[in-house]
């Protein structure tokens, strides 16, 4: 049985009801960690928010295909308008980018958060796990080795930056309250499971195709049951601050 627990939220500032989601599955469940788009229409909503919840720890989300970049003139991964160009515009959606030009604008990113939370985030992943793709990978660990963050592991990504076996199957049409606790039956020291809760808003609904199963999740995420599992099993639920206590 993994003994410690992080249950990270991804595209904290996406739109509102993801926000407010997402603070209430921490509030009233077992989330304990979220990730922010700093490049998102509520971003700084997303912030103030948090600051009634100094136990979530809140980490980068990097975008590389969602919005539009915090630093104009790339060209290996904008359009003709300057947006970032869309997960589907890659091949295989492997989304890969000129190196240098990625690390610019991820570190603009990164101070971006730092700006406006008055602090380090406490880790880094990506939205769409653009960071795991191996084109990326440098650039992601010259980033992390730079402010000394861990790194959301994947199978595609292994260095020293990963602290936590991740579990990114908590997604789709068909999830149950299982789909969260047989995961956890394995022999792991720490593991993050990765979820998108939200309440579905019209602007939600129309912003990803990801949508009605963010209500499922809150309602999984919120119930007694799980927190029974956690609390039966002496699961320890943390965030990635802990890792370096």
């Amino acid at each position: 049985m993994v003994k410690k627990l992080i249950i990270n939220a991804d595209d904290f500032g996406i739109t509102e009801g993801v926000t407010k989601g997402i603070i209430d599955c921490h509030a009233d469940g077992v989330l304990t960690s979220t990730t922010l788009l700093v490049n998102a229409p509520y971003t700084e909503y997303a912030l103030e928010v948090a600051k009634d919840y100094p136990n979530l720890g809140i980490g980068i989300h990097l975008a590389l295909t969602y919005g539009r970049p915090l630093v104009a003139g790339a060209t290996s991964f904008t359009d003709m308008e300057g947006n970032f160009l869309r997960l589907s515009n890659y091949p295989n959606y492997r989304v890969g980018a000129d190196a240098e030009e990625l690390y610019v604008e991820w570190k603009a990113q990164i101070e971006h958060f730092i700006k406006l939370a008055g602090k380090l985030p406490t880790h880094i992943d990506s939205h769409h796990h653009v960071h795991a793709n191996p084109t990326n990978h440098n650039v992601v660990a010259r980033l992390a080795k730079e402010y000394d963050l861990p790194v959301r592991k994947s199978q595609d990504f292994l260095d020293t930056y990963e602290h936590a076996t991740f579990m990114g199957d908590f997604f789709g049409e068909d999830l149950k309250l299982e789909s969260i606790t047989d995961a956890l039956y394995v022999d792991d020291e720490i593991m993050e499971i990765m979820c998108h809760p939200a309440y579905l808003d019209q602007e939600t609904y129309d912003d990803s195709s990801y949508n009605l199963p963010r209500m499922k999740e809150m309602e999984i995420l919120r119930s007694a049951e799980l927190r029974a599992f956690v609390e039966n099993n002496n699961i320890e639920l943390i965030n990635y601050t802990d890792l370096k206590k």
